[in-house]
């Protein structure tokens, strides 16, 4: 004699595997939870028999339901119940052991959620954009935050969210007409957002969360006037005499020289991340560069510097480096440098010594690695200032290739020592 339906489901589930039933449908039987089978839910229908008015029973092995005293009257319609979760109509008899078998292995895998399910569909996109709304409220930037929502909302519906995928995403994004790729930039940081928030809510998984392709956008954003590397220094050395803390000097100057740094990359950096033997800096969660860490390889002058500045001003590992000292009137002693406290003393020395229209940014880090391309080309300057896209970029390096290199040959003379930024010329 064949093996009983005991021992058969229990090598099902030992081996974990789908039991095929018919050509038409397969019935989980493997599915664990504890330990034991998941058989969880069942098929019905409302439908009696016209003969005698009884009950259609559930017949697996015939597909359907059937009347027990006229096996000839089958059902039309069946009803999927599972727990006091799931109610479901189905007109056809595949469907319904297909649904069934679905939430029964994601009841085994531990992944069922009955939200997925419910007829309000509290895990659509357009109810769960509406919730991500009133938490955005009070941003200054609502207005095109609700503005982005809305057409996402037109385009996704109550798609469930763990049905969107990043292939979805793009085709919305890149579909969008009419906009300008600062637009669609912002469409994807909100996206972004969104699908972030979600996963605190605990809605989606890590493994859910969708990526989302770069949008190069410089092509909107214009160009920043930038300098040279004679006019850089000048404005460096005004600095430096103009200001009561040295660290507001030598900020100016780190944010000159290793062009993947930002002001507010400076900001976070603390006593404890600076290591001064080998001569590292470590910028946690850096701008642009989300749950990463930036590492900085120092040059020896600014080794000394760092180390100077730390005897000077002591203090514990988790202080800001970038804070203020006694002698500020309105600044309490070690309170943080503002985010605009290195832009206020560039404009300052800018103005004292008549240079208009350069700003922090195109004075130090556009024109340092406008500098590096005309001696080592693009490629290594683009390497320098940690740029991913090439249109990035070059909205940061403005130069002519077939300059002469005779103003990289100023930087050589001014970097001398220097082991981040090794200058080489070039060779044809």
């Amino acid at each position: 004699m064949g093996k009983s339906k005991t021992d058969k489901q229990k090598k099902f589930a030992k081996n974990k595997t789908l039991t095929q039933i018919s050509s038409n449908h397969t019935t989980l039987v493997d599915t664990f939870k504890s330990g034991e089978l998941v058989m969880k839910g069942n098929i019905t229908t409302r439908e009696i028999c016209f003969v005698c008015k009884s009950n259609l029973i559930h017949d697996e092995r015939r597909n359907g339901c059937f009347c027990p005293e006229h096996p000839q009257v089958g059902a039309t319609t069946f009803i999927v119940r599972f727990g006091s979760d799931i109610y479901r109509r189905f007109k056809n008899y595949q469907q319904a052991t297909q649904f069934l078998t679905g939430l029964r292995y994601k009841t085994g895998e531990g992944s069922y959620d009955p939200n997925d399910y419910r007829k309000e569909n509290p895990n659509g996109f357009r109810n769960l954009s509406e919730r991500y709304l009133k938490k955005k409220a009070n941003k200054k930037s609502f207005s095109n935050i609700r503005n982005y929502i809305r057409v996402a909302q037109e385009h996704f519906g109550d798609t469930n969210v763990k049905y969107i995928n990043s292939a979805d995403i793009d085709e919305f994004l890149f579909d969008i007409p009419n906009i300008s790729e600062k637009t669609r930039s912002n469409y994807k940081s909100t996206l972004s957002d969104f699908w972030v928030q979600i996963k605190k809510w605990k809605i989606i998984t890590l493994a859910q969360l969708p990526d989302f392709t770069e949008i190069e956008i410089d092509i909107d954003l214009g160009y920043r006037n930038f300098t040279t590397g004679e006019e850089q220094s000048k404005i460096l050395e005004k600095i430096k005499g103009m200001a009561v803390n040295p660290k507001q000097w030598f900020g100016i100057e780190l944010l000159s020289v290793y062009t993947k740094l930002r002001p507010q990359d400076l900001l976070k950096l603390t006593e404890g991340d600076i290591e001064l033997s080998p001569g590292m800096l470590y910028i946690h969660y850096p701008t642009k560069k989300k749950n990463q860490l930036l590492t900085v390889r120092l040059a020896p002058d600014h080794v000394e510097i760092f180390r100077e500045l730390k005897n000077k001003y002591p203090a514990l590992p988790n202080v800001k480096f970038f804070r203020h000292i006694e002698g500020i009137s309105g600044v309490a002693k070690d309170a943080p440098f503002g985010e605009k406290y290195f832009y206020k003393a560039w404009i300052a020395a800018c103005e004292k010594l008549g240079i208009e229209g350069l700003d922090l940014y195109g004075g130090t880090r556009h024109t340092t690695t406008t500098e590096i391309a005309k001696l080592e080309g693009k490629a290594a300057a683009k390497k320098h200032s940690g740029h991913r896209t090439n249109k990035a970029f070059d909205r940061y390096c403005q130069m002519d290739e077939k300059e002469s290199s005779d103003m990289a040959q100023f930087i050589i003379r001014r970097k001398t020592g220097a082991d981040v930024l090794e200058f080489k010329k070039r060779t044809k």
